[in-house]
């Protein structure tokens, strides 16, 4: 709605910490590509990258010439995190759901800007600022979310009275209830008179409504606009020792955020305020409580989303006369059945890290199990399939992947191996040399396979090779068995298949004969597990690794490969790590 805000709402606006200041708001963290390629379409395939260090894991360092090496003597330290820290615009539309307990369509943040993406992750603290676009957007979201709220069946949920007289008592209670659950903490004294305050100042702003209903919608229309809903709040500033321990509130919503992607319930801020969160086991009691919530399937769905490339299953497209059995119905497919293996995994099996990268079963609706050649009935509901373990294991061979790492009319070995080495083992190629041919030679007498095409404009230049040989084509290579849509072959243009190869990723050296023989290897290493916790550490606690936290995820990683990298022990042990409870002291 257009109109002026009253003077107290706008300084109540004004005065909360919503506005970022400085740098950019980010972009899309894939600032180079690897030796490229194309399929004639000019597009060139490759990966942003940090050369990979003599020890098999990526250099996260900053400034490579500045300080020493970090001690972990005294055990594992927190990290540089910002007071505070935007929600996501998919936390934004969970917490609204929670906070009026109902949802929202369209979404909120429909129209928002797209978060930025940093490391591979949209929820990058330091990124997460409020310039003036996103500014107007959370004002219009804060309207329309109002106007809806006081809607008789919505009011009704989140109305902890029944008014009476003017109505100031029962809005009074509103503010109190309603904003502890909104700021995810209680109110003090000044906030509760402001915000009550409001309520005989919205009373005729709007030409619909009752009184109440105006004064309440107000009352609601400022609280979404504060800094301290938007935001993750910590200013908890007593020392102990070097390092600042939260409020069991600022955990309350860390461990909320991490595990929910939403406000904490009303049981983790009793748990808060009773001081259970200022210990480790009453800390690990909840995050056990949280996980076991269906709740908990939002975050793990979009860690394994961002970490996947799933949205490129969004721009699909494939050459129709090559794969008429293409469509977009298909790609949906395609996505769905990569979620629900992955919540199959994680949830229902309560299984490990190599589970996810090697259990030989899928969910397949009709057009997938086609795909797959699985034989049995099967319609437009998903249902579990066991797939041929020679053939199939895990993420890595299903078409999701597959599909998206490949060109229209062809495979590529080079997005794919580039894809594997990033993602999966944390040892991304450097960027190109400027200046290259990205064109594969045409097939010939001695050029036949898309893996001769590869070998031929890759192995030429020696500075290419250095990277291509070893690095990006072998683990591309293995994933050869799969055509552009992802279908087994055993041919490619007429010639049989070779996947076969040698992989190099930092210090790390090994043979295989096919996807199934490496993605079996990589899920047994230790490389792969410490990349996929590097991962969660990035997303769960919303920054890039810094040099400090190489002891929490050596600590961490010491623990998990104990206890078998099981995924939820891993999301348990996130939250009881000193960088998760306590602040670092800022400069």
């Amino acid at each position: 709605m257009s109109r002026s805000l009253p003077t107290t709402l706008a300084a109540l606006i004004l005065a909360a910490p919503i506005i970022g200041c400085g740098g950019g708001g980010g972009g899309n963290d894939d600032a180079g590509a690897t030796a490229g390629e194309t399929d004639g379409s000019g597009a060139t395939e490759g990966t942003a990258g940090t050369a990979p260090t003599e020890g098999g894991g990526t250099d996260t360092s900053a400034d490579t010439e500045g300080p020493a090496p970090v001690s972990c003597d005294d055990g594992p330290q927190p990290g540089p995190m910002p007071r505070l820290v935007r929600l996501t615009h998919r936390q934004y539309d969970l917490t609204v759901a929670d906070l009026f307990k109902t949802t929202f369509d369209p979404r909120p943040s429909a129209e928002f800007l797209a978060d930025p993406a940093v490391a591979g992750f949209d929820n990058n603290a330091v990124q997460m600022v409020v310039k003036d676009r996103l500014g107007r957007d959370y004002r219009r979201a804060a309207e329309r979310l109002a106007g809806e709220a006081v809607a008789p069946d919505v009011l009704a949920g989140i109305l902890p009275c029944q008014p009476e007289g003017d109505g100031s008592q029962c809005a009074a209670q509103f503010v109190a209830e309603f904003g502890r659950r909104a700021f995810r903490r209680p109110l003090t004294a000044a906030e509760r008179t402001t915000y009550a305050g409001l309520f005989t100042q919205g009373q005729g702003l709007y030409p619909e409504g009752t009184p109440f209903e105006q004064g309440i919608r107000f009352i609601i229309e400022a609280m979404l606009q504060s800094g301290h809903f938007l935001y993750r709040v910590e200013l908890s500033d007593a020392l102990d020792g070097e390092v600042i321990p939260l409020s069991g509130y600022e955990v309350a919503s860390r461990l909320s955020y991490l595990l929910w992607g939403s406000m904490p319930d009303d049981v983790l801020l009793a748990a808060a305020e009773a001081g259970e969160l200022d210990t480790p086991a009453g800390l690990e009691a909840q995050a056990r409580r949280l996980l076991d919530s269906p709740k908990a399937e939002a975050p793990v769905a979009d860690f394994h989303r961002q970490w996947l490339e799933l949205d490129k299953v969004d721009n699909l497209q494939k050459n129709t006369d090559l794969y008429p059995e293409f469509t977009g119905a298909l790609a949906d497919a395609m996505r769905e059945e990569t979620q629900q293996f992955v919540r199959h995994v994680v949830f229902e099996l309560e299984g490990d890290y190599a589970a996810l990268l090697t259990a030989p079963v899928t969910f397949v609706n009709a057009e997938l199990a086609a795909l797959y050649g699985v034989q049995g009935e099967f319609g437009a509901e998903f249902t579990e399939a066991a797939l041929d373990p020679q053939r199939r294991a895990g993420l890595l061979t299903q078409p999701s992947f597959l599909a998206t790492h490949a060109y229209q009319s062809s495979s590529s070995p080079i997005f794919r191996g580039a894809f594997v080495q990033k993602q999966i083992l944390c040892t991304p190629p450097p960027p190109p040399p400027g200046g290259i041919d990205p064109n594969l030679p045409p097939p010939g007498d001695d050029i036949v396979t898309t893996r001769d095409q590869v070998e031929a404009h890759t192995q030429l230049d020696p500075y290419c090779a250095g990277c291509h040989k070893s690095i990006i084509n072998p683990p591309g290579f293995a994933f050869e068995h799969y055509d552009a849509l992802g279908k087994w072959r055993d041919l490619d243009n007429g010639a049989p298949v070779d996947a076969s190869g040698e992989l190099v990723s930092g210090a790390w050296v090994f043979s295989f004969t096919d996807a199934v023989d490496m993605v079996n290897q990589i899920a047994e290493s230790d490389n792969g597990t410490r990349c996929y916790l590097t991962n969660w550490f990035r997303y769960g606690y919303g920054r890039d690794v810094a040099p400090i936290d190489r002891c929490t995820i050596d600590a961490l990683d010491a623990e998990l490969a104990a206890s078998g990298y099981n995924i939820k022990e891993l999301l348990v042990s996130l939250t009881l790590t000193r960088t998760f409870r306590f602040r670092a002291v800022e400069e």
